[in-house]
């Protein structure tokens, strides 16, 4: 399974900081509501995403936020 440490920074928002899956992103960016979540095409559970990057929705904006991430680790855990 691969993991990612990421963070996500919207104004107004105290930064949300993680190590999850691809799908545990997913699952945060679903539940914090931020403007004009839809969400991103790029971030799908089933496709491949960079080992790292960083997304800005509405740069410049009022509704600006952002994510970055990076892949840490994809070596399965043990039962």
């Amino acid at each position: 399974m691969t993991y990612y440490a990421w963070i996500i920074k919207a104004r107004g928002r105290q930064d949300i900081k993680h190590v999850t899956t691809l799908a545990g992103i997913y699952d945060v960016l679903r539940v914090v509501e931020l403007p004009g979540f839809a969400p991103p095409e790029w971030l799908t559970i089933d496709a491949e995403i960079a080992d790292h990057g960083h997304y800005t929705h509405n740069e410049g904006g009022e509704d600006e936020w952002s994510l970055a991430w990076t892949k840490i680790d994809d070596t399965p855990i043990a039962d």
